[in-house]
């Protein structure tokens, strides 16, 4: 699952917020890095030419699958980052 790393964002002295919603995507929510990581899902830093402040999260046993109960969890730890109006998480 692709992430953008906020604290980078902050120090290139971007706007979290905007990077997170330009060009096309119009919402976005937010995780704790630790709270990924009780899930048994690894999550760091993995630049792409497009895009120097991405991350991704892998799951594990298998990188490219989460398990039934990691996609729960990370769907009750998630809050909205940039809100879709009209739209609830939970």
């Amino acid at each position: 699952m692709s992430v953008d790393i906020e604290a980078q964002i902050v120090q290139a002295n971007l706007d979290p917020r905007e990077y997170v919603t330009t060009p096309v995507f119009t919402g976005a929510v937010s995780f704790v890095a630790g709270a990924v990581r009780a899930l048994n899902l690894r999550i760091g830093y993995d630049p792409i030419d497009e895009n120097p402040y991405h991350g991704e999260v892998w799951g594990n046993p298998r990188p490219n699958r989460f398990k039934s109960s990691q996609k729960k969890g990370l769907h009750n730890l998630c809050e909205w980052y940039v809100q879709l109006e009209g739209v609830e998480i939970k």
